[in-house]
C-alpha cells in the first residue's frame, strides 16, 4: 500500500483513536503521532440498566419485550462520532488533505456513517482491521507491507 507523504491515519475502535501523519519519503511510511484519544468505557452492568421496552399486542393482554439497549455499545459509538468532528475540523482547516481509515469492521462503519461528504472526499483508503494496540514500528511495518 503507498501511503501519500503527509497523509493521515487513523488507527481507531471504539475506546481508542490515534491520529498519525506520514512523514517518510515517497514510498516510504514514517508515522508521526498527531493526536491520541482515549476513553475508558465502562462494561454494561457498570454503565446501569436500561431494562428493554414491552410492546403490547394488538390483540389479547400479550405483552412483547424489546431488545434491550448495549450501553457499552452507545458509548463506543459516541466516542467515534467525536473522532469524527475532530477529523472533520482538521479537513476544514485544510491540516488534513488526504486519509486513511484503520478500524475493525464495526468501529470502521460507525466512523463511515458519521463522515461528512468533505471528510469522505479526502479518504483515500480504508482497512477493515484492529492495529489500535500495535506500537508505532510496528504498524508502520505493516503498513509497509500491504499491497
Amino acid at each position: 500500500m503507498i501511503i501519500s507523504r503527509q497523509a493521515w491515519i487513523v488507527v481507531a475502535d471504539g475506546g481508542r483513536a490515534n491520529v498519525y501523519k506520514n512523514v517518510g519519503e515517497i514510498g516510504e511510511v514514517k508515522l508521526a503521532l498527531v493526536r491520541s484519544t482515549n476513553q475508558h468505557t465502562e462494561h454494561t452492568h457498570e454503565l446501569g440498566r436500561d431494562q428493554p421496552g414491552r410492546l403490547s399486542g394488538n390483540s389479547g393482554h400479550a405483552k412483547s419485550s424489546l431488545e434491550s439497549t448495549d450501553l457499552h455499545q452507545v458509548a463506543e459509538d459516541k466516542f467515534l462520532k467525536a473522532v469524527v468532528e475532530h477529523l472533520a475540523h482538521d479537513v476544514q482547516s485544510g491540516q488534513c488533505k488526504e486519509l486513511v481509515l484503520i478500524a475493525p469492521p464495526h468501529a470502521l462503519g460507525e466512523l463511515r456513517k458519521h463522515l461528512p461528504a468533505s471528510v469522505s472526499k479526502v479518504v483515500v483508503s480504508e482497512i477493515s482491521k484492529d492495529y489500535t494496540h500495535m506500537a508505532i514500528n510496528e504498524l508502520q511495518k505493516t503498513l509497509m507491507s500491504i499491497h
